[in-house]
């Protein structure tokens, strides 16, 4: 009995690295949908940038955008946006929402490509998407841009992972997210539920988010179509206070900035400032 059972267990060892690769190939082939061409700069825009490159075993795997406020005096409560972005486009993508956080909710911005969005180099995995915002973080403070500021991670759909799992480990001032998504297995179960077993353990953010301590804000649209309205209220109810939600009625899945209206921005500069209270939905 004990031979067999050592059989089977070397047989399905075998057949788990066969199979590895495929796996990890189909994984990342669903999850991620980088586009590689920058068809914009943030100075058509009208913004000031200085263009980065850092991270990876060079040091120069990934690109970014550092965009500073325009006023050299800065107070404790000016915010430095850490942006960590969704799963599909690239930085350029997000130029027009920067554009309007940056006049109505002002501060610094730092936006970057995971490696194979964009600019960056190699190819996208959960694993390496996850490296590539430690790698981020690290580069903000050896740079000294969130030096006396109150630091803040927004996070864009698949990005909202990459914020939490990092503030676990790596706390900032507050975070923001927007139209975050239960876990990756709950996503799965919604697009191809045959599969989902394949991601039940990547990017839980239900299994993380009540380890993070900053305080939060969740921005969510009651007519997304990707990422399902409750998936946002469910893992909002799993964080612990202090946190925000803010409920953008009748808003898709990439235009929160665009139907929130005032009431949108006003939240966020309020949170962002440490002057709102919280609120359940």
């Amino acid at each position: 009995m004990t031979k067999n059972l050592l059989g089977w267990s070397s047989l399905g060892a075998i057949v788990a690295s066969v199979f590895a690769a495929p796996i990890e190939w189909l994984k990342n082939s669903l999850t991620f949908h980088p586009n590689p061409v920058v068809h914009a700069s943030p100075a058509e825009h009208g913004l000031p940038y200085e263009e980065v490159w850092f991270g990876g075993p060079d040091s120069r795997t990934l690109h970014g955008w550092y965009i500073p406020r325009r006023s050299e005096a800065v107070s404790a409560s000016d915010p430095l946006f850490v942006w960590f972005h969704g799963n599909a486009g690239n930085i350029a993508h997000r130029l027009p929402q920067l554009q309007l956080l940056y006049e109505k909710v002002g501060g610094s911005h730092f936006l970057f490509d995971y490696q194979g969005f964009g600019k960056s180099r190699g190819k996208p995995t959960i694993p390496d998407i996850l490296s590539d915002g430690r790698d981020a973080i690290a580069l903000i403070w050896s740079r000294g841009w969130a030096t006396g500021r109150r630091l803040v991670y927004f996070g864009e759909s698949l990005g909202c992972a990459v914020a939490i799992e990092l503030a676990v480990k790596q706390p900032p001032d507050c975070m923001i997210l927007s139209a975050p998504f239960y876990s990756l297995h709950a996503m799965g179960q919604l697009v191809l539920p045959p599969l989902a077993f394949l991601v039940n353990n990547d990017l839980n953010n239900a299994r993380l988010i009540g380890q993070v301590r900053a305080p939060l804000l969740v921005i969510h649209g009651t007519a997304d179509e990707t990422v399902p309205f409750h998936q946002g209220q469910d893992l909002y109810s799993l964080a612990p206070q202090p946190k925000i939600f803010h409920t953008v009625l009748g808003g898709r899945h990439t235009n929160l900035h665009e139907v929130g209206g005032e009431s949108y921005f006003q939240v966020m500069h309020e949170f962002v400032r440490g002057a709102a209270s919280s609120k359940v939905p």
